[in-house]
């Protein structure tokens, strides 16, 4: 078969079924961020395959337009994606998607000016130099993207994210390494048809398992919107038999070890309030999960689905703040530095401890300090004028 019909159909058979998987993606339940990023993530794929060809303002008209800025708006949302799957605190903001679209400006302007065409069209030096700032940039958001999936690999508790995290960063290193050859090795003059033919191949390959995964419900879970987290672990207290009037957030016991999880996460909430455990610095799942004699992997299991956690350092930051914002409200113990409670509670350094109280209170330690006395100030006042 002739090379120029191959690369056809399969660019043809490629923008099918990457179109049919964003639509699965956003067709099975009411979409959130996730959800939408990676339908239009998918969709990019379909979006490349008809913007590539040096013939694509022929074959599609002034589409390949909206085509190639589709494509070219891919990495960046890949980026977005990342942090939204992978990052529990992350939510795209109209920063981030300024900085996507001030990317696709400068790439999309460069692109056809290089060709001589565009507004960028008498200055092809200038172009270049633009389309080449554009495509480092996309390459520095997927670095970053592939760090975010890295980056708190230990101490997620989602076994469906940590097993994303691993096939995510492979992606990464694919798709940086193609970009990287087809924009700084290969340049303008692009790559052999037969090498041409073989991405395609790959590219229909991914969409087909991508379609197939999202039809048998594969990303549900992962590219849903996260409930809420617990307020505090100790409101978790778990069962009847414990005489606890507040139940263990928890799935319904389905299967035949619900019973022994829900036991183990018993275990591990008496061990947290009475052995107070959460005040070793530097503790970890894997210490956590030998202090309570049981393996990491039911560990994770059971702090997520009977407790509510998708991150460890969530977890132990709900015990220690919550220690911590009883000891500063504490007229007794006015007197000690904030640093000395918080090195008492656990945390190893000021720093860390300071961004996690102020994401969790909205104030520093020392606002939270002085709004509680003056607090307990104003109660004592009306108490005496009784």
């Amino acid at each position: 078969m002739n090379l120029a019909i191959l690369d056809l159909l399969l660019r043809g058979a490629t923008f099918g079924v990457a179109t049919a998987a964003a639509i699965a993606i956003l067709a099975r339940r009411r979409p959130g961020w996730p959800a939408r990023l990676a339908a239009f993530a998918m969709a990019g794929v379909g979006a490349f395959i008809l913007a590539s060809p040096p013939s694509g303002l022929s074959i599609v008209g002034p589409a390949v337009f909206a085509f190639d800025a589709w494509c070219l708006a891919t990495p960046g949302i890949v980026w977005l994606l990342a942090g939204t799957l992978f990052r529990d605190d992350f939510r795209p903001g109209p920063w981030h998607l300024a900085l996507v679209g001030a990317m696709v400006i400068v790439t999309f302007a460069g692109d056809w000016g290089r060709y001589r065409l565009g507004p960028l069209g008498a200055e092809p030096e200038l172009a270049k130099s633009m389309f080449m700032a554009g495509r480092m940039t996309a390459l520095f958001l997927l670095a970053v993207a592939g760090g975010f999936a890295i980056a708190h690999w230990r101490t997620d508790l989602v076994e469906t994210r940590r097993r994303a995290r691993v096939v995510f960063v492979g992606m990464m290193c694919a798709l940086f390494a193609a970009l990287a050859a087809s924009d700084f090795v290969f340049g303008p003059g692009g790559v052999a048809p037969e090498w041409l033919a073989l991405g395609h191949v790959a590219l229909l390959a991914f969409a087909f398992a991508a379609l197939q995964i999202v039809a048998r419900g594969g990303l549900d879970e992962l590219l849903s919107v996260p409930d809420a987290a617990l307020p505090h672990p100790r409101l978790a207290v778990i069962g009847p038999d414990t005489g606890a009037d507040v139940a263990l957030r928890a799935a319904p016991v389905t299967r035949r070890n619900d019973g022994a999880e829900i036991a183990l996460a018993r275990r591990v909430t008496a061990a947290m309030d009475t052995d107070r455990l959460w005040k070793r610095e530097g503790l970890g799942i894997a210490d956590l999960a030998r202090l309570v004699g049981t393996q990491e992997y039911l560990l994770r299991r059971a702090i997520n689905r009977r407790l509510g956690y998708r991150n460890f350092n969530d977890f132990l930051h709900d015990y220690r703040l919550g220690e911590v914002a009883r000891r500063l409200g504490d007229p007794a113990e006015r007197h000690l530095p904030v640093l000395t409670i918080a090195l008492d509670c656990g945390y190893g350094s000021i720093g860390p401890f300071n961004r996690a109280f102020k994401a969790r209170f909205g104030l520093t330690p020392s606002q939270f300090r002085e709004l509680r006395s003056k607090d307990i100030a104003v109660s004592e006042i009306g108490r005496i004028s009784r």
